[in-house]
């Protein structure tokens, strides 16, 4: 098992309107992506300064599945149409919850 945590701040001029269009497609992609078994996306509470504004936490079976859904044409579209244009900084990491560090 591989989980995916994705997290991300918006430009400081998105727009109300970006923000939601870039909400509804982050939660459409497990529907269009073939691999993802779970998949869960929010937007930040406000609760601590200096959080990203978004978050995406998805589990794979494996990294040759995660790899597939970076390329897979949906994920692929997202990002070009709302991460890229939206985006003012990303973090991300990959790890085995079966492994205890």
């Amino acid at each position: 098992m591989l989980t995916h945590v994705w997290s991300m701040s918006f430009t400081e001029d998105a727009t109300t309107e970006q923000r939601a269009a870039f909400m509804t497609a982050m939660a459409e992609l497990p529907d269009k992506i073939s691999g993802v078994e779970t998949f869960r996306s929010g937007a930040d509470l406000g609760l601590n300064p200096g959080n990203s504004d978004v978050v995406i936490v998805a589990e794979f079976a494996d990294a040759t599945t995660w790899r597939s859904y970076l390329e897979a044409p949906a994920h692929v579209a997202f990002v070009t149409d709302h991460v890229t244009p939206l985006c003012a900084s990303w973090g991300a990491i990959q790890f085995d919850p079966a492994v205890i560090a």
